[in-house]
């Protein structure tokens, strides 16, 4: 379990950053509730976890009004998108080689979606599955519509010219802005079909990418491996990443410092050290934890708003209402309002 590790690269964040300003929107606002610094955002340290890049995509989705917020912000995604394994991709010698290095390296593309291919005729059918540990952000249809928008977008920088699919096959209805996808796909699209797949024809995948180089597409696998090692290793020692951990698991209105610290099987005033140790404190992981369950919780309209105060540890609705515009300085019911009008 690591969704609220920051533990991936944020290259994906200054294209973000370029499509919200362009939109008319600051950092400030699409950071909202992450509780990553507007100055970290083109720093090549900074590290986001799953939890964070979900609160972006809700706030983008929130603040951009257009139904084809998915597909554009999609689109901007471009191949840089995956750091250094980028250059795994570009350098592989066709594009199926270059997706299935992608499918290898799942955990740091952070794939909501299990991938599978199967070639039929002239054509290869990629099968697209739901993972079930990963619930999208806003909903299916956003989360297709980004999934669709960026694989056209890398795939032609891939092959460096104009792609799209020849079918696209989903299982969910037709959404109320569906000819919006006609506009952004350029095929034609089924809606209410047995299972989820994108069809592409397979002379394209086996088209010869331009930059074709081995020697650099081991080198960037290896690095890559290499982050995917970080990755295990981090998860092992990161004390913050463990509190937030077991605050995840833990009842917010009656966990305390004692009990998480006895969860941990250390003294309070060791967590206490470690945490100082590591430039934080319990009270703060405590606080962006009561904010990041307060935004997800806030996706489902039909929550009760005192359900969200009990579930996220706050005594009363005006507590968390409070807590709320204190930390975000948006009220409460307006951020709500912004997010289920479009869902």
């Amino acid at each position: 379990m690591y969704e609220n590790q920051a533990i991936f690269p944020s290259a994906e964040l200054s294209l973000i950053k370029a499509f919200m300003q362009a939109e008319g929107h600051s950092a400030e606002k699409w950071l909202l509730g992450t509780g990553i610094p507007i100055n970290s955002i083109n720093e090549v340290d900074t590290l986001v976890s799953l939890n964070q890049f979900d609160i972006i995509y809700r706030n983008v989705f929130r603040l951009i009004k257009t139904k084809d917020v998915g597909f554009r912000l999609g689109q901007s995604l471009n191949i840089s998108r995956w750091g250094v394994l980028s250059l795994a991709f570009i350098s592989s010698s066709t594009l199926g080689i270059a997706l299935e290095i992608a499918n290898q390296h799942r955990v740091l593309v952070r794939s909501r979606f299990d991938l599978s291919h199967d070639i039929q005729g002239g054509q290869v059918k990629i099968v697209v599955r739901e993972s079930a540990s990963m619930p999208f952000p806003v909903n299916i249809a956003f989360g297709f519509e980004m999934l669709i928008g960026s694989l056209q977008r890398q795939v032609a920088d891939l092959l460096n010219m104009e792609f799209s699919f020849d079918l696209i096959q989903l299982q969910y209805p037709a959404p109320s802005h569906h000819k919006v996808y006609q506009q952004f796909c350029n095929c034609r699209v089924e809606f209410n079909a047995n299972e989820n797949a994108l069809w592409v024809p397979l002379t394209i995948m086996k088209r010869p990418l331009d930059l074709e180089n081995s020697v650099v597409k081991k080198q960037a696998i290896q690095i890559s491996e290499g982050e995917m090692l970080r990755v295990a290793k981090i998860q092992e020692g990161d004390i913050a990443w463990l509190v937030r951990t077991e605050l995840s698991r833990s009842d917010l209105h009656t966990v305390n410092l004692e009990r998480l610290s006895q969860s941990l099987d250390m003294s309070p005033r060791t967590l206490r050290r470690k945490l100082k140790n590591a430039g934080t404190s319990y009270r703060e992981i405590y606080q962006q934890s009561q904010l990041q369950m307060i935004i997800q919780a806030l996706v489902n309209h039909k929550t009760k708003l005192s359900e969200i105060a009990v579930s996220c540890g706050f005594s009363s609705v005006a507590g968390l209402r409070q807590a709320f515009i204190r930390w975000t300085g948006i009220p409460l019911s307006q951020y709500r309002q912004q997010l289920t009008d479009r869902c």
